[in-house]
């Protein structure tokens, strides 16, 4: 008998007769009948001879080999898995822009907006696939309109709720999609009266108890009444993010250069800034602004570009923070933002990047915090001690740089310290410049830290 070779049909020199007459008996002895359109597996065998480890035959075959008393054994052939980890399908795959910012550990976490009212001020928002599950009502600000009509004719402010609360079929839209999204129509084209944009505020703020302004909008000058209505946000507790305009050029735009507003430029898919983004002291971080896929006016999917869409994305990131801890202020948001933002072009705060691009995933870790006190043994970069009676979950916060000492990422571990127990407080890696252990002291101050020169 020929044994056929590795990914061969093996060759039968048996007459066909007793071929089928031992698979029609085999097929009642070890195997159920197949239908006529099923398709049988291959089977792995081992011979008797000794000739060859296993062989690959079809099923008739390994029947007629075991009729004939040729198999020392068989079995199945069987599909095995790569044992990596498969990535969440949060959203689709050309989505990019999600991934750039980090958007999966907030999702990953349950983090997604949920309980944050977020105010998009701008040409309002129509109700869609996308949107219909975090659209809330509104008001329009129009002089002369009816106030209940939110409706987006213009086509501006439905893109940009898509990106920060967007879901549909194909997954997550926008990077805070359990968020309530508030429309606030303020035009029905591309201009706007300033008077207008500040009653819009003010609603958002005494009317509507919104959380988060989205202000894609911008004028070249200050104004009295801007500067005041933004500032009684601030009071308030509303975080203002607005878009810093562009012209590519350093020219200022309100209310993105006013202190308390979070002002933001716009980075293609590779993270490098857009041509076309203004840059000033205005800019406090980046976002993806070039060709982002989001929720179309007229229903579907559109790309468009600028920092209007920018803005949206760090609107979405302050509604994920407020998930995790609602008593967090604006200044507190602002703060994480920019400690956690991935630095880009100059080391430290520039003009084009302000702190660097949006970086969710470090800024959800930023915000995280353990329960319990725990208390230094020695200085800083040694070991911290478990001081307490109880065993303690803590989590140890590593900083990453590159040779340049710019920001790479951060990376959190959780640890269980026994009663009286140390942990050393040493970063791990050469990459490593910042570490920190955070057990529950004062809100967002670390116990200790170690940091290399």
């Amino acid at each position: 008998m020929k044994i056929k070779k590795s990914g061969e049909k093996l060759n039968k020199k048996f007459p066909r007769r007793l071929q089928l007459l031992a698979a029609a008996l085999l097929a009642v002895i070890i195997l159920p009948t197949c239908s006529a359109v099923a398709e049988e597996p291959d089977y792995i065998v081992k011979l008797k001879d000794g000739n060859s480890r296993f062989e690959v035959v079809s099923a008739a075959e390994m029947r007629w080999l075991y009729a004939a008393g040729e198999l020392e054994w068989y079995e199945q052939d069987s599909v095995m898995t790569i044992l990596d980890e498969d990535p969440p399908q949060y959203y689709a795959s050309d989505k990019w822009d999600l991934a750039l910012i980090g958007a999966d550990i907030a999702f990953a976490k349950g983090y997604l907006g949920q309980g944050v009212r977020v105010a998009v001020i701008d040409s309002g928002v129509n109700a869609g696939t996308f949107l219909d599950h975090c659209l809330q009502a509104g008001h329009n600000y129009m002089e002369g309109a009816d106030e209940d009509d939110t409706a987006d004719k213009y086509g501006h402010g439905t893109l940009v709720a898509g990106l920060i609360a967007g879901s549909g079929d194909d997954g997550y839209v926008g990077a805070a999609p359990e968020a309530e999204i508030v429309p606030l129509k303020i035009t029905d084209g591309k201009t706007v009266m300033t008077s207008t944009v500040c009653s819009a505020i003010y609603g958002a703020v005494d009317d509507y108890g919104c959380n988060v302004i989205n202000l894609s909008v911008g004028i070249n000058s200050d104004s009295t009444l801007l500067a005041e209505a933004i500032g009684y946000a601030e009071e308030k507790g509303v975080t203002v993010v607005a878009a810093a305009g562009n012209n590519g050029t350093a020219a200022l735009y309100y209310p993105a250069s006013y202190d308390t507003v979070i002002g933001v430029g716009s980075v293609d898919r590779n993270g490098d800034w857009y041509y076309r983004s203004n840059y000033n002291s205005s800019v406090f971080l980046t976002a993806p602004g070039v060709n982002v896929k989001t929720a179309g006016n007229l229903g579907g999917y559109v790309t468009s570009t600028g920092t209007s869409f920018s803005t949206p994305y760090a609107a979405a990131a302050a509604a994920v923070l407020l998930s995790i801890d609602d008593e967090l202020t604006p200044a507190d948001i602002r703060e994480i933002l920019a400690e956690t933002a991935v630095d880009k072009g100059d080391a430290g705060r520039d003009d084009k990047y302000g702190y660097g691009l949006l970086d969710i995933a470090a800024s959800v870790i930023r915000a995280e915090k353990p329960p319990y006190l725990l208390a230094p043994e020695t200085g800083p970069a040694e070991s911290i001690r478990n001081a307490t009676e109880e065993t303690l979950e803590c989590i140890y916060y590593l900083a990453r740089y590159d040779e340049d000492g710019r920001f790479l990422n951060v990376s959190a571990f959780t640890l269980t310290i026994d009663p009286g127990e140390s942990a050393a407080l040493q970063a791990p890696d050469e990459a490593a410049g910042w570490a920190q252990f955070f057990c529950g002291a004062a809100k967002y101050a670390p116990l200790t830290e170690a940091r290399r020169p």
